[in-house]
């Protein structure tokens, strides 16, 4: 509400009361205008959330993904199921009732649509959110919710179901699913992502190339693709931090790539030196005041914003014209968007 009230205010010109004596009826027009901003924002929210429901209703149904299964082994147009979830217990409220979230926390609902190179994806969601798929308690429920995935999987006769965040490493370690094809994924987007930058840069070839979590279920298949030269791993689950940093490269113009936690860059960017260009590939992207800071010392910022598609509903800002890495499908037409931030 602060950056409406924000945004409305740059419109309306700013005047003492003793120079304009309709100052009063001037604040409750922007009053007015905030209100009826928050009305829209209300009812597009329900409409939002109604629509899932009734989604939920009358789509989620086994018979009818046997349908579609059986016109799809005609016209070979979904190539995956995707299952997404909320980030935090916040955003799930933007797409269902409380009810619906504590119903659906381990039950996968239809959700919306993917588009990428003429082929569909199915994208399903449940509302249990990182810290209950951590839980020791909550074994079984992720097994269940990786059993129904492939029985979707089958039942719509998609060659490959796939996970969002920390998803595909949970199950991977807990030897649910026994391959990760979206880390394999994003790790060769990351690389064609760090391609892009060094052109748009002028950047060499050898430019050194400090991966944060270079260790991690996704970082060490990008350090392994990036190759051993000029690559550097810091990875504080490894038991490294900022004295680990390779300093001897202080000076040099080096590409710092963030794939681990989106605070990462805030814990690290003190040692970062002037002139490093910065790749974030996590969500959300960097924070406005680590971007100033970034800016300050001259370093560029970029954010890998995904793979090139569409999808219906859209996903969040982040992910403006592209869909994340992990809910996309090899491609030789496969494109990486690649925003700058500052």
């Amino acid at each position: 509400m602060d950056s409406v009230k924000n945004v409305i205010a740059s419109d309306v010109p700013t005047t003492s009361s003793s120079a304009c004596p309709h100052t009063n009826e001037i604040g409750a027009g922007v009053k007015e205008v905030v209100k009826k901003r928050g009305w829209k924002k209300a009812i597009m929210s329900h409409v939002r959330r109604l629509s899932l429901e009734l989604l939920n209703i009358f789509v989620n149904h086994d018979w009818l993904f046997w349908l579609i299964g059986a016109v799809n082994k005609r016209i070979d147009l979904i190539e995956s199921v995707f299952l997404v979830y909320p980030a935090t217990e916040k955003y799930a409220l933007a797409y269902a009732y409380p009810s619906r979230i504590k119903k659906n926390r381990w039950k996968p609902w239809p959700s919306g649509i993917l588009k990428q190179n003429g082929q569909i994806g199915i994208m399903f969601a449940i509302a249990a959110t990182n810290g209950q798929f951590t839980d020791p308690e909550n074994v079984e429920n992720i097994r269940q919710v990786a059993e129904r995935m492939e029985k979707v999987r089958q039942l719509l006769g998609a060659k490959r179901k796939t996970f969002a965040g920390i998803l595909p490493g949970v199950l991977y370690y807990k030897r649910i699913i026994h391959e990760a094809s979206e880390a394999d994924l994003t790790a060769v987007a990351v690389s064609k992502a760090i391609d892009s930058v060094k052109t748009k840069e002028s950047l060499l070839c050898d430019t050194p190339i400090i991966v944060l979590g270079g260790k991690g279920f996704i970082g060490r298949r990008v350090v392994k693709l990036l190759g051993k030269d000029q690559v550097f791993s810091i990875d504080s689950s490894d038991g490294q931090s900022c004295k680990d940093w390779p300093n001897h490269l202080r000076g040099q113009r080096a590409i710092v790539v963030n794939i681990t936690l989106n605070n990462a860059l805030k814990d690290y960017i003190d040692v970062i030196w002037p002139g490093t260009v910065v790749i974030n590939e996590v969500y959300p992207e960097p924070t406005p005041e680590i971007l100033e800071r970034l800016r300050t010392k001259n370093c560029d910022c970029y954010h890998v914003v995904g793979v090139d598609a569409s999808a219906f509903p859209p996903f969040p800002a982040a992910y403006e014209g592209a869909i994340p890495c992990c809910a996309a499908w090899p491609s030789p037409q496969m494109k990486v968007v690649v925003r700058k931030l500052n």
